[in-house]
């Protein structure tokens, strides 16, 4: 994301600290994944938090290149240009809160990377010899996607003569700076993680948000439970935020297993699909489709689902969470109430043994489907506070839904309707304080060790 000069001053940087073994290696592979085919492919990008965030998958690199990363620095570089754009993205969108998404904003940052060039060169003393290595073309870093080496040292070569136009539209020499003491402190310590065997950059943690989406065209609020970390650990390790400049401990603590993609949807319901969004489940080999709206809601909105060819569909109503509750203070308890519903039951069973992937819906695929997912996250061990912003990604996805709401029924509370993250953490804390674990609940309820390993296989196998 940054200026290629900039790369290369923050490896200079690095050089005055670690020894490298061949700094034109270092050098040409820190610039490297900006001239490819694919930019996404060479960046390693991967979606994760259910699809809401994207980051660079630094897990994987070290999974696939990890016994070179010390050995050869071309490995290393392009490692540190990862590492490096990671660092970019807190400092230019969370700190400085830059927006990629008003037109023209990216042409205005690249513009600004030019102007600042000339200063990046000269401030830090930075040379362009990058060269080609010999062989190249045949290094297993290649299997990533197809590089343009050439362009990359023309490019390169533009960046060392370029001005820009204007004035400085948004990142400024100050910002520079910061970027490459930041990021050289980060490459450092990253760089001493790695040669004890782990890493302190957490891509996980350190994800991007996405805008809100819905996998399907027809609805406002499908999306997928896959992407959520899960293992043994809570929330105190998210106080050792590994981002730029803090001194964060390292991130084997969570592992790197993410509930899978594509096994469990959660959805408002698809009263209207298209054929596209029927091709696009039977693609990812979601087939079973669990409505819990009431009878009195599916007869006045039938399903679209309902009778679709190809399609498995159950209504298996839960009556509480159809109506409102009194007040905000009485959510979590209906809850607790959706929670122990007389159906749900066949809903978990339902969602265990079905043959491929399953899409579970209510009305707005907040409060019933919220809780339902909310369960299975839980018990697959994703963190508490990762449950949480995945019922609040409801908020966001349902925004013209509740203006609707808020237009049509005047007198209701929409304070009741409209989620928040105390509804969910209360409604958690009501269900340990009635039963221990989420194991105990499951039990409860009638879904015993073996169906709970199998709606764990569903989602995590």
């Amino acid at each position: 994301m940054a200026s290629g000069v900039v790369h290369l001053a923050i490896t200079k940087h690095i050089c005055e600290h670690y020894v490298c073994k061949d700094r034109k290696r270092l050098d040409f592979g820190v610039c490297l994944p900006d001239f490819a085919k694919d930019r996404q492919e060479a960046h390693i990008r991967a979606v994760v938090w259910g699809r809401n965030k994207r980051t660079y998958d630094l897990n994987r690199f070290r999974a696939e290149f990890g016994s070179r990363l010390l050995q050869d620095d071309l490995y290393l570089g392009y490692y540190l240009h990862l590492v490096q754009d990671v660092c970019h993205r807190q400092i230019v969108y969370d700190r400085y809160h830059w927006n990629p998404l008003i037109p023209g904003n990216v042409d205005r940052l690249h513009n600004d990377y030019a102007i600042l060039n000339r200063y990046t060169r000269e401030r830090y003393n930075v040379v362009n010899d990058l060269a080609v290595p010999e062989g190249f073309s045949e290094e297993p870093l290649c299997a990533i996607t197809e590089f343009y080496p050439e362009g990359m040292l023309e490019a390169m070569d533009g960046f060392f003569h370029e001005t820009g136009e204007g004035e400085i539209f948004f990142f400024t020499e100050a910002m520079t700076d910061e970027f490459i003491a930041e990021a050289t402190e980060l490459c450092l310590r990253e760089i001493e993680a790695l040669k004890n065997g782990f890493s302190v950059v957490d891509s996980y943690d350190l994800a991007w948000e996405n805008p809100p989406y819905s996998l399907l065209e027809t609805t406002r609020n499908t999306r997928d439970l896959g992407g959520y970390r899960i293992g043994e650990w809570d929330d105190r390790f998210t106080e050792n935020s590994r981002g730029c400049g803090d001194n964060g401990a390292g991130s084997d603590h969570m592992g790197d297993r993410l509930t899978k993609g594509y096994r469990i949807l959660r959805s408002d319901a698809a009263l209207e699909p298209s054929q596209r969004d029927k091709e696009f489940l039977r693609s990812i080999g979601v087939t079973t489709v669990i409505d819990t709206r009431t009878v009195p809601e599916t007869e006045q909105r039938p399903h679209g689902f309902a009778e679709a060819e190809g399609f498995d569909y159950h209504n298996l109503p839960i009556e509480e969470g159809a109506s409102i509750p009194e007040s905000v203070e009485a959510v979590p308890g209906s809850y607790v109430k959706i929670a122990h519903s007389k159906n749900i039951r066949n809903i978990f069973r339902c969602i265990a043994e079905a043959e491929g992937g399953v899409i579970e819906n209510c009305s707005a695929g907040k409060d019933r489907t919220g809780v339902i997912s909310a369960l299975l996250l839980w018990l697959c061990g994703v963190r508490r506070s990762d449950i949480v912003y995945d019922y609040m990604r409801t908020k966001e996805n349902n925004r013209e839904r509740f203006k609707l709401i808020r237009n049509y029924n005047p007198d209701i509370d929409m304070n009741i309707v409209i989620p928040r993250e105390s509804f969910i953490t209360d409604f958690m804390d009501l269900i340990i304080a009635g039963h221990g674990t989420i194991e105990a609940y499951f039990e409860s309820v009638g879904i015993g060790p073996e169906l709970q390993g199998k709606l764990k296989e569903k989602l995590c196998g």
